[in-house]
């Protein structure tokens, strides 16, 4: 791989000193960032490819701490207007146990360009597809984000307990959607470790090393506890992380009264390995416990609105000085894949219930996606920054559009105007994966080709599963009919409680 200079950009550094610079040139060789710096100050060796920042904004690619690709082909449909339980038992699970290997490659080779095109260089993917026979959808996954270009943690998910109460749950969940073909996700333990030692001998450290593996155990409440004891014997044995979904709704109690997170701590689970998702429902204590064992987690604001499941306290993670990170969760309780969006999401909502327009700022939110997401993902001082020796994961983002100016603080504009549909150019490892808004492995013609085979593959699983695809339109509003030349005034008319649909 040849050497690259970006040249003329207002660079994003987030170095130690945070430095913008408003000229600056980043120098690429092979992988890895080897120069950044004012313009006068980078000399561009000879035969360099030079791309023209001019007018755009260069800044670290963004980590995408806690996602779920291969649902996106279920998403806009049957996804819509449930909790945690109904979604993932009446809706993720069913259409998931419908997969073919071939559904499998199609919807994460959609996800990886719907991520990239939004400037995410790096996921932690968390996979539950196959579960009866996980081998070749991993390595499947594998493939695709190996040929792909992106930077991944594969977080193999996993579930081999039940928590007390659960069939009589189960029974009232899907009596709500009696068409939908239930799905179990339930493995044996032995099962589920031997996969898993499989896995990293398989993957980790694929793509010379852009792949990692890890285990991912779905909840503390949900996963048996010589399964969690393995998940992180294996994350220390390979110098990785594990994941864990935790607190996502306040039902996380594997133990009577004691909080997932105090369970966690009492068979010294809790360490600097671990990355958290979600983690909504948290006390005082709980925090405190995860801060001591330098724990991370990432915060899912999307999602978490989507499914009612409530909002996490990332002000006071911040304070209690725990590393946080950001993901967009499952493209289907999210419905997109766009860090960089959901930024805006976090800020405002933190702002709103703690009643504080400081709870969260531009440059806090720009962390949660760099720093913030690479040391809660296990690669700090490989990526998150643009500095030198680390790896050359780099977004372009179009500067002259009309939303994002004026512009005189760059942190700001990018925590409240910017999104992923401004970036056009993304590099991964030096590699530029997307141009111009084009990516390297997929033509136009073959764009469209994907778009339409995910839609006919959708189609074919949601009515596989028994999902509803479609469903009656939905509305607090009253529907009248209007008069030729007459104007509704239905809004802010207040509709008795017996009217309204049921949620």
């Amino acid at each position: 791989m040849s050497g690259k200079a970006i040249v003329g950009g207002r660079v994003l550094t987030m170095d130690a000193e945070r430095r913008v610079l408003d000229r600056g040139t980043v120098l690429i060789e092979d992988d890895s960032i080897v120069a950044v710096g004012p313009a006068d100050t980078v000399a561009i060796p000879p035969g360099c490819e030079i791309i023209d920042a001019s007018r755009s904004v260069v800044m670290p690619g963004l980590v995408n701490a806690h996602t779920h690709g291969s649902p996106i082909l279920l998403r806009a449909g049957g996804n819509q207007d449930r909790g945690l339980t109904d979604w993932l038992f009446n809706d993720l699970y069913p259409g998931l146990a419908r997969y073919t290997l071939a559904d499998l490659e199609t919807a994460l080779r959609h996800f990886v360009l719907e991520s990239l095109r939004a400037g995410v260089t790096t996921v932690v993917l968390n996979d539950h597809v196959h579960p009866f026979d996980p081998l070749p959808a991993i390595d499947a996954a594998v493939r695709v984000l190996s040929d792909t270009g992106i930077r991944a943690v594969y977080a193999r998910m996993f579930t081999d307990a039940r928590r007390p109460g659960s069939p009589e749950l189960m029974d009232t969940i899907r009596a709500r959607e009696p068409g939908v073909r239930p799905a179990s996700v339930l493995r044996d333990t032995d099962a589920v470790l031997a996969d898993l030692a499989e896995m990293y001998r398989r993957h980790d450290r694929a793509a010379s090393g852009r792949i990692r593996v890890c285990a991912s155990p779905s909840t503390a409440s949900t996963a048996g506890l010589r399964a969690l004891v393995g998940s992180r014997a294996l994350a220390h044995e390979h110098d990785g992380i594990w994941a864990l979904h935790l607190a996502e709704t306040p039902d996380d109690r594997p133990v009577g009264e004691m909080s997932a997170v105090e369970y966690l701590a009492s068979h010294h689970l809790l360490d600097d390995r671990l990355l958290l998702g979600h983690a909504v429902h948290l006390g005082p204590r709980d925090l405190r416990l995860i801060a001591a064992a330098d724990t991370r987690i990432s915060t899912q604001p999307v999602s978490n609105g989507v499914l009612g499941s409530g909002v996490a306290p990332v002000p006071a993670m911040l304070q209690a000085a725990i590393t946080v990170g950001i993901g967009t969760d499952d493209a289907n309780c999210n419905d997109g894949c766009d860090v960089l969006a959901d930024l805006k999401t976090l800020g405002v909502v933190q702002r709103a219930v703690n009643r504080d327009a400081g709870a969260l700022t531009a440059e806090e939110l720009l962390e949660t996606a760099t720093l913030g997401g690479a040391r809660a993902a296990g690669l700090e001082g490989t990526v998150g920054a643009l500095v030198p020796g680390l790896q050359a994961d780099v977004i372009l983002l179009d500067a002259a559009a009309p939303h994002l100016n004026p512009a005189p603080g760059l942190p700001a504009m990018l925590a409240w105007q910017a999104t992923g549909r401004d970036v056009r150019t993304v590099l991964v490892a030096g590699r530029v994966v997307i141009r111009d808004g084009v990516a390297d492995w997929l033509d136009p013609a073959a764009e469209t080709s994907l778009v339409d085979e995910v839609n006919e593959r959708a189609a074919r699983i949601t009515a596989e599963a028994g999902i509803p695809a479609v469903r009656p339109w939905r509305s607090r509003v009253p529907r009248r009919a209007l008069a030729p030349g007459k104007t509704s005034s239905s809004f802010g008319y207040k509709i008795p409680s017996s009217a309204r649909p049921e949620s």
